[in-house]
């Protein structure tokens, strides 16, 4: 079973995110200053301009227009069917369930399981829908894709799942350990992964 997750994996969201904050507060920032995970360290947000941009993020309407990353929605339906099992894994919040389902319906990306999980210890999270991050230990996991490192690493030591970390501005300087391969897109992936096809 592969583990994917959703924002800056299967879709762009965080370079959507820069235009939506120069619009909302008059911020400009390149997608390659955003060094930290946390959005409102990167942007320079206060508190009630996080909290508005966090719900505006999360709205059907903002989910809808995100793109998908290069290479991700071919890689996903190559390795469904090659027969893998697909599992997305969100860490959005549960207001975003069922725009979430929507928009991987649109983009016909396949999967087999869909899980909302609380990899953040968000107070936005419905617990009747999301499951804690421990839940995944009762799935059997090849691979998991992801970009947050704090979450790559729990795959890594404590799940010892082996994890494709997705390059980006807010990873870059982390140390790659036992279990973590870092990755620069799609098409890396699929490069450094081709036995899960053969």
């Amino acid at each position: 079973m592969i583990y994917i997750d959703c924002d800056d994996v299967l879709a762009e969201s965080t370079r959507s995110y820069i235009a939506i904050i120069k619009r909302e507060f008059g911020i400009e920032r390149k997608f390659e200053e955003l060094t930290s995970f946390d959005l409102r360290v990167s942007f320079g947000m206060t508190q009630a301009q996080f909290d508005h941009f966090f719900q505006l993020v999360h709205s059907r309407e903002a989910i809808l227009k995100f793109q998908p990353m290069d290479g991700a929605v071919e890689m996903v339906n190559a390795w469904k069917q090659a027969g893998l099992e697909i599992a997305i894994i969100t860490g959005r919040i549960t207001a975003a369930y069922e725009s979430t389902l929507e928009w991987l319906q649109r983009l016909s990306i396949p999967y087999d399981h869909f899980m909302v999980v609380d990899k953040y210890n968000r107070p936005e999270m419905d617990m009747k829908i999301a499951k804690p991050l421990s839940a995944l230990s009762s799935m059997n996991f090849e691979l998991a894709v992801e970009d947050s490192y704090a979450t790559a690493i729990y795959l890594s030591t404590e799940q010892k799942i082996s994890v494709a970390l997705m390059d980006r501005p807010w990873n870059s300087k982390a140390q790659i350990t036992n279990g973590l391969t870092r990755v620069r897109n799609w098409a890396d992936i699929e490069q450094k992964y081709d036995y899960l096809t053969k």
